[in-house]
């Protein structure tokens, strides 16, 4: 068994000022999206499921997070 030095946790809304940096961080590159700024709260959680959105923290860094989307159904 491996052990990691960060834990996987939910996101709440305390650790937006991360989750966008790190966002942003991926747009600049240009390969992330086709978006170029990543867009405020309200939008952000409007465009994702309530739930499926785990952080990984180290102590009190963010080191990354996923967020789950709707999809068409067609």
């Amino acid at each position: 068994m491996t052990t990691h030095d960060y834990v996987i946790d939910t996101m709440g809304t305390g650790d937006w000022a991360k989750v966008r940096a790190i966002f942003a961080e991926g747009l600049a590159s240009g390969l992330a999206a086709f978006m170029t700024t990543p867009p405020v709260w309200t939008g952000f959680d409007a465009g994702r499921l309530p739930f499926g959105r785990p952080v990984a923290r180290r102590g009190s860094r963010l080191l990354g997070w996923a967020a789950l989307t709707r999809v068409a159904d067609t």
